[in-house]
């Protein structure tokens, strides 16, 4: 009996020490969690972000310049390209970590392509003129007034997109009612426009002083052919590493910030973008703050979805690549991550709210 006793007390004993040696270990897990997450708190994070020098990067300028991407301990490198095809090539060989203004149809183009690239954010919405020698102006009033007209275009950009449907939905047959002139460059357009080698030039806003000075003036604007139509997406590599994916949320904070900055102060996009352009800041200004050109960071899932369709539409994107899973190349949980914390940061800010709400209705 005493034996038996003696068994039973030494189990007891040894249960007791196991439970104590098991809550010491979790607590010692507890705090290399929170050394760990203190490290990455104070870890220093690099991202190398691609942009188009004629679209510069309004947000991410705001951002450095407010000291945003500081506070995230975030160092940003902003690489130019000069073509947005140069920019998905050097993200697709790991050369930079993200795109920021490489438009949204090379993207998807490039996904059309096979590309493994994710959209997880934006950057530019709006913003696409349609030019007409003043001379002209008055001879269009609707879209149907362009039949028997020659169009200059940059093919697959999202001006090409967003006017081709235009002329559609106006009752055009667009392989046979219009005539259209494919140009390399929006600098070359204008400039086939401004020597009258074209009727109209589907173009973009950062041109606006150059078609005015040709004597061009904007027939219209896409956003009112497509309100709310995106431009530039922030996209990335689908395969990424763990500092990346938190590099990525940093970003996006930045981002919606700078966003915010530009709303309340426009002329604070003047101040943070006129290095990069080097002009005067009565163009930088033209640049950045077109009235037409509107800068968000959400993705926009929705407004994107409806591109790639119309794109489908026009025959841009064929046989197999019609059947791919477009859902695959979204990865919104930075974005979302991203506003959940500024959202715990700043509890009685209603306009981070207002930014959620915007999201929910354009994403999900």
């Amino acid at each position: 009996m005493k034996s038996h006793y003696r068994q039973f007390l030494i189990i007891v004993m040894v249960f007791t020490f196991s439970v104590i040696l098991a809550a010491c270990g979790s607590k010692q897990n507890a705090n290399e969690t929170e050394s760990t997450t203190g490290s990455n708190d104070d870890k220093q994070y690099h991202l190398k972000v691609g942009y188009l020098k004629m679209n510069g990067a309004p947000l991410a300028d705001i951002a450095i310049y407010e000291g945003f991407f500081e506070e995230e301990n975030l160092e940003v490198e902003l690489v130019p390209f000069n073509a947005s095809t140069d920019g998905i090539n050097a993200l697709q060989t790991n050369k930079i970590d993200i795109g920021l203004t490489f438009g949204t149809t090379t993207p998807l183009a490039f996904i059309a392509k096979g590309a493994d690239l994710n959209i997880i954010g934006g950057h530019m919405e709006g913003g696409h003129p349609v030019y007409v020698p003043k001379e002209d102006a008055d001879q269009y009033k609707t879209f149907a007034d362009f039949k028997g007209k020659t169009i200059g275009t940059v093919r697959l950009s999202v001006p090409d997109i967003i006017f081709k449907n235009a002329l559609l939905n106006a009752g055009l047959d667009i392989e046979k009612d219009v005539k259209f002139v494919e140009f390399k460059s929006n600098a070359n357009l204008i400039e086939a426009a401004a020597a009258r080698k074209v009727d109209a030039a589907f173009s973009l806003s950062g041109f606006l002083t150059q078609a005015t000075e040709a004597g061009l003036v904007p027939f219209a604007w896409s956003n009112d052919v497509q309100p709310g139509h995106v431009c530039c997406r922030v996209v990335t590599h689908g395969d990424y590493t763990e500092d990346q994916q938190i590099a990525f949320k940093k970003l996006l904070k930045g981002l919606i910030k700078a966003e915010r900055v530009k709303l309340e102060n426009p002329q604070i996009a003047v101040e943070a973008s006129k290095e990069r352009f080097n002009l005067p800041d009565e163009q930088v200004n033209e640049i950045v703050n077109e009235e037409h050109l509107i800068n968000s960071a959400d993705p926009h899932k929705h407004q994107v979805e409806e591109l790639w369709k119309q794109m489908k539409g026009l025959g841009y994107i064929e046989g197999e690549a019609q059947n791919i899973d477009l859902n695959k190349h979204f990865n919104l949980k930075f974005y979302e991550e991203a506003l959940e914390e500024l959202i715990a940061e700043n509890p009685d800010d209603e306009y981070y709210q207002q930014v959620l709400e915007r999201y929910k209705q354009q994403n999900l």
